[in-house]
């Protein structure tokens, strides 16, 4: 009796082990079938609303000068929301598809910059001087988002991206209340120490030649074009990098970050701080427990068991340690 009974219990054992593998494998296919689910319609909704920025882009030839500043921002402001929409469903997107549907995005937003410099030419920048803080006796120069107010060649690209344009040897900055969900933009700039203590919308480095950039958190992505020689302090929900070479990309990034036709880049993770760095990390709603500081991806390199000779990691022993020194100094 007691073998039977014995017999018995192996049974209901092996039954119930039967049992549990089954219950798992039917989550398992649960789980991967709420994936698919979202990503089909992620698919479709992505499909929508960038079709919806392809056919407002195509308007732009048939329309008058007057409303195009208007039109512009609407399409930056769907780009925008684009972007976000494919960055906050990063957990259920494939890395293959988070990358495709990124590439879509930049590809947009370059073809309405592009769009924009051909039917809303740029009218030359006006500057408001201003006083650096009273420990330097330099003066600074800064895109005054009212200027050309009341002309009628006011530019809205002007009046969106705000920052320095044409300077050199000089220390610039800008606190949170010039800053807060702003377009930034630092272009044509060298020698020069760049402190932005606040939080941006985007950030746009264009033509930096040996600058040093010291950048609070920025809402969505960070675009960095024609740089060289340059150390860069930036967190961001997307680093974009283009034509560069030989910079040093202190970074916090929440997606990868993609680098194309450079060379010579090296990243570390993002070292700064300063007193109200915390609130602004809070305000901007970046995740602080995601960076993909070393996980970029080379557009220009295919080969995906072989590193990418075009950038690498910043030994430790090369790293600057503390930036305190730099916020008012120029570069060496």
């Amino acid at each position: 009796m007691s073998d039977k009974n014995a017999v018995l219990e192996r049974l209901s054992r092996r039954d119930a082990q039967r049992l549990e593998k089954l219950q798992k494998a039917h989550k398992a296919r649960e789980e991967v079938d709420a994936t698919n689910e979202n990503e089909d319609y992620f698919s479709g909704a992505f499909k929508i609303r960038s079709e919806t920025i392809e056919e407002l882009l195509s308007q732009i030839p048939t329309l008058e000068t007057h409303v195009l500043p208007q039109h512009f921002d609407n399409i930056k402001h769907e780009v925008n929301e684009l972007q976000k929409f494919v960055v906050t469903s990063s957990f259920f997107l494939k890395e293959f598809n988070m990358r495709k549907y990124l590439g879509i995005v930049a590809n947009l937003q370059t073809k309405c910059y592009e769009l924009e410099d051909r039917y809303v030419p740029r009218k030359k920048f006006g500057f408001t001087r201003k006083k650096l803080p009273k420990s330097h006796n330099q003066k600074q120069t800064s895109i005054d988002e009212n200027d050309g107010a009341g002309k009628t060649d006011s530019n809205k690209w002007d009046d969106k991206l705000f920052g320095f344009d044409s300077q050199e040897d000089k220390v610039l900055s800008l606190e949170n209340e010039e800053l807060f969900q702003r377009d930034v933009a630092l272009r044509n700039l060298k020698n020069c120490t760049i402190g932005l203590k606040g939080v941006m919308g985007t950030l746009h480095l264009t033509n930096l030649d040996n600058c040093i950039v010291l950048s609070g958190p920025v809402t969505s992505s960070v675009f960095i074009e024609k740089c060289t020689n340059c150390k860069i302090v930036t967190a961001c929900q997307q680093l974009r990098m283009h034509s560069s070479m030989k910079c040093d990309i202190y970074l916090h990034v929440t997606s990868k970050g993609i680098v194309e036709d450079c060379s010579d880049i090296r990243t570390a993770p993002y070292n700064l701080h300063y007193e109200d760095l915390e609130k602004h990390f809070n305000m901007s709603s970046l995740n602080r427990n995601s960076n993909n500081w070393d996980r970029l991806d080379d557009f220009n390199w295919l080969a995906p068991d072989v590193p990418s000779p075009n950038w690498s990691i910043l030994d430790i022993s090369q790293r600057v340690c503390n930036w305190n020194d730099w916020w008012s100094k120029t570069p060496l």
